[in-house]
């Protein structure tokens, strides 16, 4: 197996711990997790603005939804369990 279908089949592992679409949250999440040191995947980041709609108030766009922060399944119950108290 190349490294690339490695990194395909652990990228298909990953578990969703976190949504949002809320900039200063988003920063909040990647703060703890880098600290935690825990691998993760913003999926969804850098696209919150790409149509140039904004966020209308419902703290995401519309069109591309919410940041999903995704770890390994492994990380998952400390991930959750760090990022419990933020909103």
């Amino acid at each position: 197996m190349n490294k690339q279908q490695h990194e395909k089949e652990d990228h298909e592992k990953l578990v969703t711990v976190f949504e949002t679409g809320n900039e200063a949250v988003i920063s909040v999440v990647k703060s703890v997790l880098d600290e935690a040191q825990i691998r993760y995947l913003a999926q969804g980041e850098g696209v919150q603005d790409l149509f140039g709609v904004g966020v209308l108030g419902t703290g995401f766009n519309p069109v591309t939804g919410p940041v999903v922060f995704k770890v390994m399944p492994e990380d998952e119950v400390y991930a959750r369990e760090l990022l419990k108290d933020i909103s």
